[in-house]
């Protein structure tokens, strides 16, 4: 499982995104299956029934919260574990022998997060196992975040580069965000980018020209990066590129905001100030082949220091 995206904390989708119970998704071309029981505990499961390798997702949620196989009504806890085979005899024994595969599953940032294990882990592995480190501002209310995603049809780590990369604004934004660099860029200005190795990642600093001012962006390995506009939290720009498969990534803007109520008004807002942006970058992002290791011929420079970081780190993650 998981083999191009191993043992990794990642979201999978935003609370607004699950329309449904059982809810079907994807990340680096795994099935998945997300469930809500009674208890409004949220699980993920492998979108497959051991019995017959059915999509649970195509199932419903029993009153007892347990998701249950459209194909022969087989029941699964939300461990995995098989609550009831019917129109069977069988032995408590056998009963505990069956199980749906599940993943470590947590609530965190307005989005259903999973881990990526290669492995099936036990009961012991799962609760001895670390949350992924991440800064206060992901740390709230999970419920007190507005998420704005867009699927881009690329590879996550060309999506991701360009999270990164502090040398395009005033070319590919120059309509919106980057137009006041434009014209030092092209007088010639030179960009200066320092980075920082930390416990969660880098650090990473990108100034141009004579400007003693860099604009500040944080990697959070595997896929996060973080942009501050400002001394609040609600001025906190959380950007995740979340694999879905080969082909396709979910870009996810994420914004705490400062209750539940505010969680729409901010989308609100997003349709008119993120959407622009992220367009513009879409439209470059989605233009490139394969992952950023697919073309060994392609040239970098000192200014692509930030993308070679991210080369090295995912290089050394699939090798």
């Amino acid at each position: 499982m998981f083999e191009s995206f191993p043992n990794l904390w990642t979201p999978v989708l935003p609370l607004t995104l699950i329309d449904r119970n059982p809810m079907p998704a994807e990340i680096a071309g795994e099935k998945l299956v997300i469930f809500k029981d009674t208890s409004d505990e949220w699980h993920v499961l492998l979108d497959k029934c051991p019995h017959r390798g059915a999509a649970l997702s195509l199932g419903d949620i029993t009153p007892e919260g347990e998701i249950r196989c459209a194909y022969h009504g087989w029941r699964y806890k939300g461990d995995g574990s098989c609550a009831r085979v019917p129109m069977n005899d069988i032995s408590d024994k056998a009963l505990a022998k069956i199980h749906a595969t599940a993943l470590p599953t947590r609530l965190i940032g307005g989005c259903v997060w999973i881990y990526t294990s290669t492995k099936v882990m036990n009961k012991e592995e799962v609760t001895a196992l670390p949350g992924p480190l991440l800064p206060k501002t992901m740390q709230g209310n999970p419920e007190a975040y507005a998420c704005y995603p867009q699927e881009w049809q690329a590879h996550w780590t060309r999506a991701f580069e360009n999270f990164i990369d502090f040398t395009h604004p005033p070319y590919l934004h120059q309509a919106s965000i980057g137009g006041w660099m434009h014209d030092f860029a092209e007088g010639g200005a030179v960009s200066r980018i320092t980075h920082e190795e930390t416990d969660y990642g880098y650090n990473m600093t990108t100034a141009l020209g004579e400007s003693r001012r860099g604009f500040p962006v944080e990697w959070y390995q595997p896929n996060m990066t973080v942009l501050h506009f400002g001394d609040t939290p609600y001025k906190t720009l959380h950007v995740f590129c979340v694999p879905v498969n080969a082909a396709h990534t979910r870009v996810m803007n994420v914004r705490m905001v400062p209750t539940a109520d505010d969680v729409q008004a901010q989308l609100d807002r997003c349709l008119i100030t993120d959407k622009q942006v992220l367009d513009e970058d879409r439209a470059i992002v989605e233009s490139q082949q394969g992952c950023v290791l697919s073309d060994p011929a392609e040239i970098s420079v000192a200014g692509d220091s930030p993308s070679l970081l991210f080369r090295k780190w995912y290089t050394q993650l699939i090798c």
